[in-house]
């Protein structure tokens, strides 16, 4: 039996739901269909690694919308299914349950996969990955008190992780194979005061350290043994990776739409458009490439999900296009919220607004990057509020003075206040 839909949305993640929603709200009034492989409802990543690990937050909620949300807007949810290809010329879908579906506009919000390591596949019982809810549930059914935990990875989901797992009363311990944790994704200044962290919490971290072997045996007291590069062994009861993420790309490949060699991640413009017209692409599983430098970006966050997802339900409904917002990013570890505004770079100088000490009852500092009088780059640990009043100088790239913005007694929403004033007179 042949179906047909007016836009059919490959994916039921957070990019798929919040593209889904952001349709309706702009009046699009055609037919929305959804095809996802899990037999969840949408849902949001972020908590996986965190409240559902502790088991703190129920399944259901997580879920982006109850199912109420999807029948009374008039999307329909085709769950427990893949598409196995797609002909972009004949703007027909194959689905592995049998069907096919044509469309008018196709959107692939695929996402990305857990990147599986050789010497820990995922086929062991005690290598743990996590990307899926069920992923989420199957290692906090492994985590309680006193069990030794040896996590791979020292990036955002592997201190995550790490954090979560300590909070449990696990005994923890990181890998890394750089030579600081977060070595790709922030300074050495919070690269530093986060080693100093885990370790005042009683979490060992083996920084420069890759695994060089692993083994496993289930008739030992600690069934996972892991060989590092200088010689080390660590014993314990289970290993969760978290090695990074791979684009799933392979449909728009097989289907004849460009993807990046170098991130394997599908290439969009900023409202999502891919090389064939009508296709789009949002989330994880995408690549934008800066026509004026030719730099590649894959992000995989949060916000860039939602913030393409609204770029492209604003092209489908001939909508312009809403402005970027600055780009922000977020993660807790070990009780504190770091936030980031804004987009680093390796030759930004930061500078410490606050006491950087890793140990403190009430921890509270900013790190911040300037170029001149602008601020490029701004982090902010258990100082959300201020990085909020930051925020409008960053999107409108007003210049402040900062040594004023440095200086910890300074009250920044009044500051930023005055500042906009001024610029606007």
């Amino acid at each position: 039996m042949a179906h047909y839909t007016s836009v059919l949305i490959i994916g039921a993640g957070q990019a798929a739901s919040v593209l889904a929603r952001e349709l309706r709200g702009l009046g699009y009034s055609g037919s929305i269909t959804v095809v996802g492989e899990e037999t969840h409802l949408p849902y949001e990543r972020p908590p996986l690694s965190k409240d559902v690990l502790k088991a703190s937050a129920s399944t259901e909620s997580v879920f982006l919308q109850k199912a109420e949300f999807y029948q009374e807007q008039n999307i329909e949810l085709v769950l427990g299914t893949s598409v196995h290809s797609l002909d972009c010329a004949s703007r027909q879908a194959h689905l592995s349950n049998g069907q096919t579906w044509s469309f008018e506009h196709a959107v692939l919000a695929t996402g990305g996969a857990a990147r599986e390591l050789a010497l820990l596949p995922a086929t062991q019982a005690n290598a743990l990955y996590l990307r899926t809810l069920d992923d989420a549930l199957r290692v906090q059914a492994r985590l309680h008190p006193g069990v030794r935990v040896l996590v791979i990875g020292g990036g955002f989901m592997g201190l995550e992780l790490a954090s979560t797992a300590h909070e449990t009363g696990a005994q923890v311990t990181v890998v890394e194979a750089n030579e600081r944790l977060l070595a790709r994704n922030a300074p050495a200044l919070l690269s530093h005061w986060l080693l100093e962290r885990f370790e005042s919490q009683g979490i060992t971290v083996c920084l420069g350290q890759g695994v060089s072997q692993a083994h496993f045996a289930t008739d030992k007291e600690h069934p996972v043994e892991l060989e590092l590069k200088d010689g080390q062994r660590l014993q314990g009861d289970v290993a969760l990776v978290a090695a990074g993420l791979t684009a799933n790309s392979a449909l728009a490949r097989a289907s004849g739409i460009a993807v990046d060699e170098m991130t394997a991640g599908i290439i969009v413009d900023r409202q999502g458009r891919t090389s064939v017209a009508g296709i789009y692409a949002a989330g994880d599983c995408t690549t934008q490439i800066c026509p004026e430098t030719a730099v590649r970006t894959r992000t995989e966050s949060w916000q860039n999900a939602n913030e393409q997802a609204r770029q492209v339900a604003h092209v489908i409904a001939a909508q312009p296009a809403p402005a970027a917002p600055v780009s922000w990013f977020w993660t807790d570890v070990l009780g504190c919220n770091i936030q980031m505004l804004g987009q680093g770079s390796p030759d930004l100088d930061y500078q410490v607004r606050g006491v950087m000490d890793s140990q403190a009852d009430a921890i509270s500092f900013m790190l911040l990057a300037f170029e001149g009088p602008y601020l490029r780059h701004a982090i902010a640990v258990n100082a959300g509020a201020d990085l909020r009043a930051l925020r409008s100088i960053m999107e409108q790239n007003l210049p402040v003075d900062p040594a004023i913005v440095l200086d910890p007694s300074t009250k920044l929403r009044q500051y930023v206040k005055e500042a906009l004033r001024t610029a606007h007179v």
